[in-house]
């Protein structure tokens, strides 16, 4: 038996770019949970007027997706960490019996066929697809050495002058990427587990906690010795370097499920290689 996903998707710009993402990932058993950022949602920039009537148009009549309540969400803020707590409370609730959680941006896009996935997936067993990066071997301009304190307002996270001192109770001692594969049984214990109060009331107050919870929990809790070994994404920097054909033999001997980012404006042959090799339905013939 292969693996049931339960996929959630930050969106907060380019619809076109979620449609791509949408007609390659696109199942009638698999759980798919939308969050479309609220300061997009009313528009504030022009040119994020519209997105979620075009999100609710490439979900329309699905019923397996769900559009999660619109939260402001910045760079550098609890906010994105607030968010993917949010949707894994949400998945776990839902009746879709899915067994991994995969979060994903707008602007990710699977390098691999689906049933590929879905059998390396469950070839993974119960391992966590998490980056764990030393914070001690970090270069020194990293942010994290800093501990920066941090205040978040809904349109902004702002740094705070001076240095958090580290956490008591529990260990930062890596960081990684934000996306993530979780087996059902990690986010079951991890939602309801004392540490992730301990946690979050730690790095709600330090800047780029999105690089740092899932990490926490995983090295803190019963799962430290259940990681994979690769997180399973195509990621280049600096950037996150926007991917082009030139990135194709990278993307394909990286391994990686899922790479970002990608946008269909600036290169769509990327895209177009891609969805042939995987098998995916093609991308919109439009583009909004």
């Amino acid at each position: 038996m292969t693996s049931r996903l339960a996929y959630f998707v930050m969106v907060h710009h380019k619809p076109y770019q979620f449609e791509w993402l949408m007609r390659a990932i696109y199942t009638p058993d698999d759980l798919f949970l939308i969050h479309v950022d609220l300061k997009s949602r009313l528009g504030l920039k022009k040119d994020r007027r519209g997105l979620m009537r075009e999100v609710r148009r490439i979900c329309a009549g699905r019923p397996n997706i769900v559009l999660m309540r619109s939260r402001a969400t910045n760079w550098g803020g609890w906010s994105l960490s607030r968010v993917l707590i949010d949707a894994i409370r949400q998945a776990l609730r839902h009746p879709i019996a899915w067994d991994r959680f995969v979060n994903l941006s707008g602007q990710c896009y699977p390098t691999k066929p689906l049933e590929t996935i879905r059998r390396e997936l469950t070839a993974a067993g119960d391992r966590v697809h998490v980056e764990f990066r030393s914070i001690a071997d970090l270069p020194a301009d990293d942010w994290h050495h800093r501990w920066s304190p941090m205040m978040e307002t809904p349109l902004r996270a702002f740094r705070l002058p001076g240095r958090r001192r580290p956490p008591a109770g529990f260990d930062i001692t890596y960081k990684g990427s934000q996306w993530v594969v979780l087996p059902r049984g990690f986010c079951e214990w991890a939602v309801s587990a004392p540490l992730m109060r301990t946690v979050a009331n730690y790095l709600r107050h330090l800047l780029l906690s999105d690089e740092l919870v899932i990490q926490a929990l995983v090295a803190n809790g019963p799962w430290a010795d259940r990681i994979a070994p690769f997180y399973g994404r195509a990621i280049y920097w600096p950037g996150p370097k926007l991917l082009t054909t030139e990135d194709l033999p990278a993307i394909r001997a990286s391994g990686a499920w899922f790479a970002r980012k990608f946008d269909a404006h600036a290169d769509a042959a990327v895209l177009d290689a891609l969805a042939q090799e995987g098998g995916y339905a093609p991308g919109p013939a439009h583009v909004a």
